[in-house]
């Protein structure tokens, strides 16, 4: 992987990874801002934003934007997440000027038609809906909102209905401004790609970008923790996601806590899974995980049972996690280090997923952070490391988040008791 990096006179960092024996490439914009950068009284417009990236500039309808990519038999779509906006164009090696000069057109002349608008609103509050009717997607709103309480962190990145629905053209034109400045911004070409070519493209089509903007900053996250109880809907089960604190992403021990989330839930063989599934039959799905952010992180397990099994569910989970912190299995670390191995082995041979890794070194670290490097981290990580990621979670206020059939119990205070907390 040959990896070059430049900067445009704007600001605009231009980075490529050529990919020795590919001959499809991917090409991707990416904003250094998401929900995290919203208020509660715009919240969803990033990703409201990012909806609307397609639909119409000064030059091209949607559907010739659309036509213009698909007829190379290319790929375009874009993200939102807490922090950042993507926009990308997959494809093969000869649609990376294309891909550049509509991606260009995109960010620079959009021009967010009134009717379009009122369009895609609609679109959006079906989207609500949708989530609305999937209880992970309830308990999983509903813990966000409980370990980040009013809070850009805690509040889901698609927004609410009502403010999506008041929502205006000018709120986005503001978002734009504060934001979508070159120096906030990096352009990354990967799979069958000449760098020089590249930022000759860039340079071209990005020229209208602003240099600067106010670039606000969002509030660092500051985790609460609490019981989040969602009795109201008619569901068969209860969805359950019980999680601690963890580190952000930039911590050192933040690949121990990765491991630590894999090695608890992550497969059939861990030991969530045997215990609460395959002794037990308690459940369907079990699944460990540490999310890790920008500033904030948590080490969860998500899972749904029936009412009548759920305090059964929550002992078991939390002596897992307990004795995580005093003995962590040789298996269970092999297990979870090598799934995550092959993850980045994986994603090093997708074009796309090698511009995500690129442009988000860059966002988070400052710096450009390679496959290898990340695998060195995860390869370095101890037994120790793991369980002290273990004794610093269950050290922290626990978030319970229940949607379903939920009996009126503080099972908040159960889970610190399970813990060795007291309740």
């Amino acid at each position: 992987m040959q990896i070059e990096q430049s900067t445009l006179d704007n600001g605009l960092r231009v980075v490529s990874a050529r990919l020795p024996g590919f001959r499809s490439a991917a090409v991707a914009v990416f904003v250094r801002a998401g929900s995290r950068n919203e208020q509660a009284s715009n919240s969803g417009i990033a990703h409201f934003l990012e909806h609307m990236a397609f639909k119409g500039t000064a030059t091209r309808s949607a559907l010739q934007i659309a036509s213009e990519i698909e007829v190379l038999g290319a790929h375009i779509n874009a993200y939102t997440s807490e922090d950042t906006t993507a926009y990308y164009v997959t494809g093969l090696g000869s649609t990376v000027a294309a891909s550049v000069a509509i991606l260009g057109d995109v960010l620079t002349a959009s021009v967010y038609d009134q009717k379009e608008v009122a369009t895609e609103r609609g679109v959006i509050l079906q989207e609500i809906k949708g989530y609305a009717d999937d209880p992970m997607s309830v308990a999983s709103d509903g813990f966000g909102l409980t370990a980040y309480p009013d809070q850009s962190a805690g509040r889901p990145i698609i927004g609410s209905a009502e403010v999506v629905a008041n929502a205006t053209r000018e709120d986005m034109v503001a978002f734009i401004r504060e934001n979508y400045a070159a120096r906030n911004m990096i352009a990354v070409a990967t799979g069958d790609v000449e760098h020089a070519e590249f930022v000759d493209l860039v340079a071209k089509h990005f020229a209208a970008l602003p240099a600067d903007a106010p670039l606000p900053r969002p509030e660092p996250a500051r985790y609460v923790g609490g019981q989040h109880r969602n009795a109201e809907r008619d569901f068969e089960q209860v969805n359950i996601l019980l999680g601690l604190q963890s580190v952000p992403e930039t911590d050192p021990e933040a690949q121990a806590h990765r491991l630590l989330g894999s090695a608890l839930g992550g497969g059939m063989s861990s030991p969530l899974f045997q215990e609460i599934r395959e002794k037990r039959g308690l459940v369907y799905m079990v699944h460990g995980f540490a999310h890790n952010q920008s500033d904030h992180g948590e080490l969860a397990v998500m899972a749904g049972t029936t009412a009548e099994h759920l305090e059964d569910f929550l002992k078991i989970a939390c002596e897992q996690l307990a004795k995580a912190a005093d003995e962590i299995a040789e298996s269970d670390l092999m297990r979870a280090r090598n799934a995550r191995l092959v993850g980045l082995a994986t994603a090093r041979e997708q074009p796309f997923r090698v511009a995500q890794k690129l442009a988000h070194g860059l966002f988070t670290r400052g710096r450009i952070v390679t496959p290898e490097e990340e695998m060195r981290e995860v390869e370095a990580v101890t037994p120790e490391q793991v369980k002290a990621a273990a004794r610093s979670a269950i050290r922290s206020n626990p978030t319970v988040s229940l949607v379903g059939p939920v009996p009126e119990r503080d099972y908040h205070g159960m889970v610190r008791q399970a813990l060795g907390r007291n309740a």
